[in-house]
Formats: structure tokens, C-alpha cells, sequence
């Protein structure tokens, strides 16, 4: 189950393309597991403080990045389970901003932050092992775009490796 999970071009809203084109052709199952322990090496020996500090004024801290991250993945879980089981309403769109704030993630441990990361991705593998394949293809409208399950099954991963090309470049 490796080519069947590339999503082809309009699966997908071209907005995507940005994390789809970042993992296309690479193994999405061994790669959501290898990212955890990408996340914990980068950041390993990390305190508390310096997990609260940002690049820039009005930029997000890091325990802010692994929040949006973390609520990224569970809401494109979220659209790929319901399309896969067919469910044809339209889903809404989610204005990242608004998250990040509500999240409170600086006052978030950040050994939690990495955890829920990392049980997430368990989750979101176990889905993918027990879904039938004609449903990676199935769609459906969510954010105004119409997208496949497998083109979310690629955002998740492809969404991490954007923002942790992020964070190796400006911290």
C-alpha cells in the first residue's frame, strides 16, 4: 500500500501541493513513524523556556508549532476517517490562528505536546492499516476544496516536514 496512497493532481486543492509534493513517492506509513522520533531528537535537551521562545515578535513559539501540528493532524484525520466511511456533508475549514490561541500550548508541557504527537501518529497508522484501499480514493469537500482520503493521508506528513523545515531554518 505505497503507490496507491500517491494522490494524483486534483485530489486535491493546489493550496496542498505545498506538504503533498514534500513526502510524494515515499512510504507515508514508515515516514508518519519516523517523524516522531525526528521531533523528539530535534528537540531533546530542550527546556521548558526555551521551548516557549519564538523567531520573531508575533510568530508562534515552538510548543506553539507542535500544537498547531498536533490539531493539523487531528482535523485531516478527522476528514480523511469521515470520507472514508462515505459521509458526503461538507466539512469546515479551520483558521490555524484561532487554534493556536485557544490551545494555550505554552502552558502545555512539552513532554505532553511530543506525546499526543506521537500517539496521534499510532492512531493515524492504525487507521491506515485497516482501511480498505478503494476508500483511499474516495472524497469529499472539506475547506471549500474537494480532497481525497489519500491526499490527507500525504498532507499529514508533508504539513510536518514544511514546518520542521521551518524551525531548522529560523531557530
Amino acid at each position: 500500500m505505497n503507490d496507491e496512497l500517491i494522490p494524483e493532481k486534483g485530489e486535491y486543492g493546489a493550496f496542498y501541493e505545498t506538504y503533498v509534493s514534500k513526502v510524494k513517492g515515499e512510504n507515508i506509513k514508515e515516514l508518519l513513524i519516523s517523524q516522531v522520533e525526528e521531533l523528539r531528537s530535534y528537540f531533546e535537551g530542550m527546556t521548558e523556556e526555551q521551548a516557549k521562545e519564538t523567531y520573531e515578535d508575533g510568530k508562534w513559539s515552538l510548543k506553539e508549532v507542535i500544537g498547531h501540528i498536533n490539531d493539523t493532524e487531528k482535523i485531516m484525520l478527522f476528514r480523511a476517517l469521515c470520507f472514508a466511511r462515505k459521509d458526503d456533508q461538507e466539512l469546515p475549514g479551520m483558521d490555524q490562528e484561532d487554534y493556536v490561541k485557544a490551545g494555550r500550548f505554552n502552558d502545555v508541557p512539552l513532554a505532553d505536546l511530543l506525546e499526543e504527537f506521537e500517539l496521534s501518529r499510532y492512531v493515524i497508522r492504525s487507521f491506515m492499516n485497516h482501511l480498505p484501499e478503494e476508500a483511499l480514493t474516495y472524497t469529499g469537500t472539506a475547506n471549500g476544496y474537494e480532497i481525497s482520503v489519500r491526499a490527507l493521508l500525504n498532507i499529514i506528513p508533508g504539513h510536518f516536514r514544511h514546518h520542521m523545515q521551518i524551525l531548522h531554518e529560523r531557530y
